[in-house]
């Protein structure tokens, strides 16, 4: 069985890649322009004594996305695991963001998810497999956004697909989740912090591996923010 980890050549992917290998995972590391940052995963993951390959895909357009699932599945058609880790981050108020950049931040963070989930359904459905959505930090409290909006719309609609999805497959014993980070020690963007320190990827990767647990068999629908209290308060 395999696990794809979209984004996993760098940053966070790369850490839950690993992370999947420690664990005996096999794993698929997706990557656009970063082949030898993801060969490099793959040779980690490998002798960590796991299966682990590379794969390319363009996430930028619904046809590319829809030619990468149909290579994807070719190549790997005994999928269980999906972790939609790929995204792009933008810092800039909504009536500042250009049509192109909305629609790219949608594309990637949005779009691109649901197709993937849609195209390995099948896969996902015959393994009782699992969808684990990268999120963000706050997308339980609702609140007027200007700092980064398209992003922050992008993980609230991912996050309702989180759900969507959770519901829909319950039945099947597919379960879907979503994990939530808030500033990570690579984080392009730095604030307050009320833990005094960001968080690291291996505290994410380690809920990543909690929800994967065959035994938290029963969660599903659930968002869980890595986050050390941010966006509790007024920070």
């Amino acid at each position: 069985m395999w696990t794809l980890v979209t984004g996993g050549a760098k940053r966070l992917g790369a850490a839950l890649c690993l992370s999947l290998a420690e664990k005996g995972r096999s794993v698929v590391v997706h990557y656009n322009h970063s082949c030898d940052a993801a060969l490099e995963v793959v040779a980690q993951c490998q002798a960590k004594g796991v299966r682990a390959e590379a794969i390319q895909g363009d996430f930028s357009n619904i046809e590319n996305v829809k030619e990468f699932s149909d290579r994807f599945l070719q190549k790997f058609p005994e999928t269980e695991i999906l972790i939609n880790n790929v995204g792009e981050y933008l810092i800039r108020s909504a009536l500042k963001t250009s049509i192109e950049e909305w629609t790219n931040l949608f594309q990637t963070n949005l779009h691109t998810p649901f197709l993937l989930t849609q195209s390995l359904a099948p896969s996902l459905l015959k393994n009782k497999g699992q969808v684990i959505n990268i999120g963000v930090n706050g997308l339980h409290r609702f609140k007027a956004k200007s700092y980064a909006t398209a992003y922050m719309l992008t993980k609230q609609g991912l996050w309702g697909l989180t759900l969507a999805l959770a519901h829909e497959w319950a039945p099947h014993g597919v379960r879907v989740n979503m994990v939530s980070p808030g500033e990570l020690d690579i984080s392009v963007d730095h604030q307050s912090l009320p833990m005094q320190r960001p968080a690291t990827c291996g505290e994410v990767c380690r809920v990543v591996n909690f929800l994967l647990d065959p035994e938290s068999g029963y969660i599903t629908g659930q968002n869980i923010e890595v986050a050390g209290g941010l966006g509790l308060g007024s920070n």
